[in-house]
């Protein structure tokens, strides 16, 4: 049976891993700091709606800690930012950079092709899945009926028998999951979501977010178009999620908040939204579309981030502003 290898065990791979761990899949935690000490002392903590509970699903710091085997199946669940430093441990620990299957578990549009550089089975995961750490050692599922939803499929196109098989395993371990031919296409109306993930960082929800979000959306899908770059229509995208989604839950002390605002409220020093907005922002550069509302969200949570500012630094009002002087200057 193949090892699953789960290459950042924060809020999505922290609890993806628990879940195939305890549907009977030989698992593995890649993490760090004070977070691989509490896993490898006491098992990783993982909270969901029916409680809390131990869960001791075996962790490393490292690749080369592992004896990497040949048919082992990568999932890189790290931010994008920490994905191609990954890819290179990885192959430098002895990954056979032809047969290794990798999975990219990750939002944003940057990884899938970042990974095929490295290696040559590159498969994508679009998720909508739950996820929150902010504490070593815990990870949050606060879902109830199944633990999130995934498209799965081979990059940049096509599927196959692995493919299979991990949507047949993701399912077995309590997630809802499809087989994708195309599945850069949801992964598309995912990232146009996730553009939004830097304003809550920033406002920490200080004012309304409607406007600014339609402007940069706007400038999200009309790049993206332009690059010839696949996205599901936002509607179509929406239905099917939800009709397979199970129900987000409130847990007592746990804030429902994005993996940005968590990564500034922890201090990491880094933050995505250099994949995010910032691929918006590039994009418009290479096709002469202009792009000040991405442009604003990326320099402002880079340089938060950079600062280990909480959220909360401005309002979507003075982000407006600033959105606005962009586009003059």
């Amino acid at each position: 049976m193949p090892r699953y290898i789960i290459y950042g065990a924060g809020g999505i791979g922290g609890a993806l891993g628990a879940f195939l761990l305890e549907s009977g899949r030989e698992t593995v935690l890649i993490a760090r700091g004070e977070h691989l000490r509490r896993v490898q002392a006491d098992g990783l903590t993982l909270v969901t709606p029916e409680g809390a509970r131990q869960v001791p699903v075996p962790a490393v710091e490292s690749p080369a800690e592992l004896g990497l085997r040949p048919d082992d199946r990568v999932l890189l669940t790290m931010k994008t930012q920490d994905t191609e430093a990954a890819l290179r441990a990885l192959r430098d620990a002895g990954a056979d950079p032809w047969h290794t299957s990798l999975f990219s578990v990750q939002n944003c549009l940057a990884n899938e092709r970042i990974a095929s550089r490295y290696f040559a089975r590159v498969y994508g995961v679009m998720i909508v899945v739950p996820g929150i750490h902010l504490e070593p050692g815990v990870v949050v599922n606060p879902i109830r009926g199944n633990h999130g939803y995934m498209d799965a499929g081979r990059y940049p196109g096509g599927t196959d028998a692995t493919a299979e098989t991990f949507v047949a395993e993701v399912r077995a371990a309590g997630y809802a999951a499809n087989l994708s031919p195309n599945v850069m296409a949801p992964k598309g109306a995912k990232f146009l979501m996730n553009l939004a993930n830097a304003l809550e960082a920033i406002t920490d929800g200080q004012g309304d977010s409607g406007t600014y979000m339609r402007e940069a959306r706007a400038e999200g899908r009309a790049c993206l178009t332009a690059a010839g770059l696949p996205f599901e229509d936002a509607d179509a995208f929406n239905a099917r999620v939800k009709a397979h989604r199970g129900e987000n839950v409130e847990i007592a002390g746990v804030p429902k908040r994005g993996s940005s605002w968590q990564s500034l409220t922890r201090g990491q020093g880094t933050v995505e939204a250099d994949f995010l907005n910032g691929e918006v922002a590039l994009l418009g550069r290479l096709h002469g579309i202009p792009t000040p509302y991405n442009a604003v969200l990326q320099r402002v949570a880079s340089e938060m981030a950079r600062a280990r500012e909480k959220p909360g630094r401005y309002t979507v009002e003075e982000l407006h502003a600033m959105a606005a002087a962009y586009g003059r200057g």
